[in-house]
């Protein structure tokens, strides 16, 4: 009689979420990002002795199936990549549990709504892959495509708090003074300078998107501080304090300028970004709902 088990412990729904937290864990960004969102099948083969004739007399050989984007199926299948993923698949699976793994395979996940046209992550991944000999291989080598998905995480918590706190400003500003908010903030004379110049090089520049459809739109992350402390009466029941608020504005625009002008951001200032934008909205989700007219959602 067999001491295996021949079931996970875990669904495969949470299996999968612990593949891809290795992957992070161990800075496999890009695997990573093309196993996101896929579902798995685990597929018996049989006795797993016979299946190849290496393993165990009383298991059962298997393969993990990985259903995913069609556009990253290519990249998977190269072999140092199902090397990784083979070994940290194998490596969540219990010793008591008699599953022998002989492959990793991938299969397009055709329920999913993907784009037709790869988005440049994936495409400068499929040309490097594609092809050994590649310039793409030397002047975009690994690290710098790993270092790119994530800045990219980066960048999603910046765009967010920013746009956040701007459209903050607005319901306040609306709750406070009416539709015709903007004429009413106080804004420094520098900021107003801002604001008109880059108008006027909006306006000069056409193929560039509109920034937005008010004044806030055209204030970056020191900005918008800067704005805030001019108008502290309004905005004082929210925050409690200037250097609740402000120090972390400050912070996280010098992390905006690191990223606009394409450098590194580290995982320690990356954890800070989001305590503070997790505190921020926290806070204002604590002092929103009894100091804002809710007709304004």
């Amino acid at each position: 009689m067999s001491d295996y088990t021949y079931t996970l412990p875990v669904t495969k729904e949470k299996y999968l979420l612990g593949i891809l937290s290795e992957l992070k864990r161990t800075g496999e960004t890009l695997l990573y990002r093309f196993l996101k969102g896929s579902h798995i099948s685990i597929d018996d083969l049989g006795t797993s002795y016979y299946v190849d004739g290496a393993g165990r007399w009383n298991a059962k050989g298997i393969n993990i199936k990985f259903y995913v984007n069609p556009g990253g199926i290519d990249t998977l299948d190269m072999t140092i990549n199902k090397n990784k993923l083979f070994s940290i698949c194998n490596n969540l699976i219990p010793g008591e549990v008699g599953f022998d793994l002989k492959e990793i395979v991938f299969a397009p996940d055709l329920s999913i709504d993907f784009e037709v046209e790869e988005d440049i992550l994936t495409d400068l991944e499929n040309q490097v892959s594609q092809n050994s000999n590649s310039i793409l291989k030397r002047i975009l080598p690994d690290d710098i495509r790993e270092k790119g998905v994530y800045m990219s995480e980066v960048y999603t918590y910046l765009y967010s708090v920013e746009n956040s706190l701007r459209v903050f400003i607005e319901l306040v500003g609306k709750d406070n003074y009416g539709e015709e908010y903007i004429s009413k903030l106080k804004f420094t004379k520098a900021l107003e300078t801002t604001i008109s110049g880059r108008k006027e090089k909006a306006k000069n520049k056409k193929w560039l998107s509109v920034r937005g459809n008010n004044d806030l739109f055209y204030l970056d992350f020191k900005d918008i501080g800067i704005l805030i402390n001019n108008n502290w009466g309004i905005f004082e029941k929210y925050f409690g304090t200037q250097d609740f608020i402000l120090p972390k504005i400050n912070e996280m625009a010098d992390c905006r300028n690191l990223i606009a002008h394409n450098s590194y951001v580290s995982k320690t200032e990356r954890d800070l970004l989001k305590s503070y934008y997790n505190s921020i909205l926290k806070q204002i989700e604590d002092k929103f709902s009894d100091s804002i007219d809710q007709t304004l959602f």
